[in-house]
């Protein structure tokens, strides 16, 4: 007897391998995959913890905003950072052979309203070349069942307009359909 029921090849990071991934619950609380277990942050490795360290040393800017955001507590900003630039649940493994990936998409309520916006989260790269916020809207759009003209009337642009820069996104992306789009976006964590 055939199943039709589709079955995930797809293992989270840190389940089979000795990487690492950071995610946000349901209940919106930091958790870590390591070692083949899901863990509260607070309960990462001393190396993990060492590593988001090393890239605050690095970062200026970015610890900067974090010490002022939490002036008291080492531990907090570190899992802030970690909450803002890893925790999208993704396929990718946040820490892959002890190094840390560049940071990755996820749904944030204040994306538009935040002082780190840019600088503690990051806009995904694609093909070595970062996405613009233009670009990552436009995205999203286009993986949707929208048609061109709601789509240029939600970007409040006029088609022409939208043509252009569908154009332009296509070329940045190395595609030629509205389809492939949809697929970057699924692997890029935007949709």
């Amino acid at each position: 007897m055939e199943s039709n029921q589709h079955v995930s090849t797809n293992i989270l990071p840190g389940m089979t391998c000795n990487g690492i991934e950071f995610f946000k619950d349901q209940e919106q609380r930091l958790q870590i995959v390591h070692g083949g277990r899901i863990k509260p942050f607070n309960e990462a490795p001393y190396a993990v913890i060492q590593m988001l360290q090393d890239v605050l040393h690095r970062e200026i800017e970015t610890n900067s905003i974090l010490k002022e955001w939490f002036p008291e507590s080492n531990m907090a900003k570190l899992e802030k950072f970690a909450w803002c630039r890893f925790g999208g649940l993704d396929f990718e493994a946040d820490i892959k052979d002890n190094r840390l990936q560049d940071g990755e998409y996820h749904g944030c309520p204040n994306r538009g309203n935040c002082a780190g916006e840019g600088i503690i989260c990051k806009l995904p790269v694609y093909e070595g070349k970062r996405l613009t916020t233009k670009m990552i809207r436009l995205i999203k759009l286009l993986s949707g069942t929208d048609t061109n003209e709601v789509i240029a009337m939600k970007m409040d642009i006029a088609l022409g307009s939208l043509h252009e820069s569908k154009k332009r996104l296509y070329k940045h992306l190395g595609v030629q359909t509205k389809q492939e789009v949809a697929i970057i976006a699924h692997r890029l964590n935007l949709v």
